[in-house]
């Protein structure tokens, strides 16, 4: 198994705390940084490849992911400013292909336990908190029999819970993800989610949900985020 970890963002919500790196890059209680948690975590795992995208801090990513133990490929995305995580989910298409995939985006932070229940478990998963109040701002899966229907920053019904953009899967789902990706950028579609794509094809791929609830499994998109994964973080250290 590989992980794919989108890190070509700009972080443009952190305001200063990004102005001089990538999010991935920010410090947590320890001495590490998200990156350098993450991919500490992934080779406990046991997973002993990842592929990162990057966009206008490839160097500084470079740098990190060389001390990491693992067989790391960087694929850049030159058109970082203009495009969503579609397109650096395209780029990376040669890299990925054959692989079953752990995909996660560069700003969560977890445990240890996350990857270790998550890879356990067997099937094509999301990760998903039933329990959990609907983000306003942020990612959303729709449910239909037991089986992912939809990923929305945009939806609010009742079949609908918290999302975190963390999925395992086997190689024929991740490659028909990664073919409709493809079809989605070959109409210049490239300013959307890649989930955007995924919604097309979700019938057919039988993604069923993975709980992390009461785990520690969240996005770092604003400084209000980061002070409470800091916090959190310093709390389990003591």
């Amino acid at each position: 198994m590989k992980a794919l970890i989108f890190n070509s963002g700009t972080g443009s919500r952190m305001g200063k705390l990004t102005e001089d790196k990538p999010k991935c890059l920010l410090p947590l209680p320890g001495g590490e940084t998200i990156l350098s948690r993450q991919l500490r975590l992934l080779a406990a795992s046991g997973i002993r490849q990842a592929v990162i995208t990057t966009g206008a801090y490839t160097e500084q990513i470079r740098q990190q992911a060389d001390g990491s133990g693992l067989d790391i490929t960087l694929v850049e995305n030159p058109l970082y400013r203009e495009t969503n995580y579609i397109y650096s989910m395209h780029l990376a298409q040669e890299v990925i292909q054959g692989s079953d995939l752990l995909m996660l985006h560069g700003d969560l932070v977890f445990d240890t336990h996350v990857l270790e229940k998550l890879l356990k478990t067997p099937g094509n998963r999301c990760c998903m908190d039933e329990t959990a109040p609907l983000p306003p701002k942020d990612f959303k899966g729709r449910l239909r029999d037991g089986f992912l229907q939809e990923v929305s920053v945009d939806i609010f019904d009742d079949d609908c819970y918290a999302l975190q953009p963390m999925y395992k899967l086997d190689a024929a789902t991740a490659g028909a993800w990664s073919q409709e990706v493809g079809a989605w950028v070959s109409r210049g579609q490239i300013k959307v989610y890649a989930e955007h794509a995924l919604n097309r094809i979700t019938d057919s791929l039988h993604i069923r949900p993975w709980s992390y609830t009461g785990m520690l499994l969240a996005e770092v998109d604003t400084p209000a985020d980061y002070r409470a994964i800091w916090e959190t973080l310093e709390e389990c250290r003591k």
